[in-house]
């Protein structure tokens, strides 16, 4: 009976162990991290560079003549005028 009740008692913590492991990994709290954190929005869109194809976020890229690039060197690079 003493064998049955520690085998349940170390299942129980172990399944009370992986859930806990389980949340940080999907709420990606999973412990400090040397690199930068960046949080976007979810719902933020992201488009394509006419350049190199790369797909970025609209907060990231440059928007010029309705045509989207990943960064300012790719739009200078697909001659597009930069208004400053």
């Amino acid at each position: 009976m003493g064998r049955i009740l520690f085998f349940l008692i170390l299942a129980g913590v172990a399944y009370i162990v992986f859930k806990s492991w389980q949340r940080k990994q999907v709420s990606g709290a999973g412990g400090s991290s040397s690199r930068e954190k960046v949080s976007h929005n979810p719902r933020e869109v992201i488009y394509p560079c006419k350049h190199c194809g790369a797909y970025s976020p609209l907060s990231e890229g440059v928007m010029l003549q309705g045509r989207f690039y990943c960064s300012a060197d790719h739009a200078k690079l697909a001659g597009e005028k930069m208004v400053n």
